[in-house]
């Protein structure tokens, strides 16, 4: 049998640390910079590659994201980032916004600044990007499809677009 025998003196240290940290009066400041932070390597690869159907110009092979999902009785919330910064430069931005669609759009990459084309997949029919124009847009559309799906949060991270969003029946 495994027995827990907490110590004092750590969970001070710990709670303490975590009062500290938590303390801020308000959400992070938005960025000062006019161009943000370049991107890095991540802890996990993305877990979903889309492959881009090419109609004109030169085309990444895939638009790689991340998706997470935590199923609870009558649903699920989900979770994706985009690797924009793969195919991408900044800025990005969030070009429309609605309780239950989003629009992100971002400057090609020089190698693909000609691309024409579209990604998007049977099995994750919410997600479809488009090329075009020297642009990639990402768009999140849950107006389709049974029972209620709603935008619970989205903004951006290094020019990393991430929605949170949940299903229910």
């Amino acid at each position: 049998m495994l027995a827990f025998n907490p110590n004092p003196w750590l969970a001070l240290v710990v709670g303490s640390c975590l009062i500290a940290s938590c303390s801020a009066s308000g959400p992070p400041a938005a960025p000062t910079q006019d161009t943000p932070a370049a991107a890095f390597d991540t802890f996990m690869p993305p877990n979903v590659q889309l492959p881009v159907a090419v109609t004109a110009g030169t085309c990444p092979a895939t638009v790689d994201l991340w998706e997470l999902g935590l199923g609870f009785e009558g649903g699920a919330d989900h979770t994706v980032a985009i690797d924009f910064p793969a195919i991408a430069t900044g800025p990005t931005e969030i070009l429309h916004s609605e309780e239950r669609r989003i629009i992100y759009v971002a400057p090609l990459q020089d190698e693909f600044a000609a691309c024409v084309g579209t990604a998007d997949s049977e099995a994750l029919i919410m997600y479809s990007f488009h090329f075009g124009n020297g642009k990639v847009h990402f768009d999140l559309d849950l107006t389709e499809g049974n029972g209620s799906h709603t935008i619970r949060y989205a903004d951006l991270s290094v020019n990393r677009p991430y929605v949170y969003w949940r299903a229910e029946e």
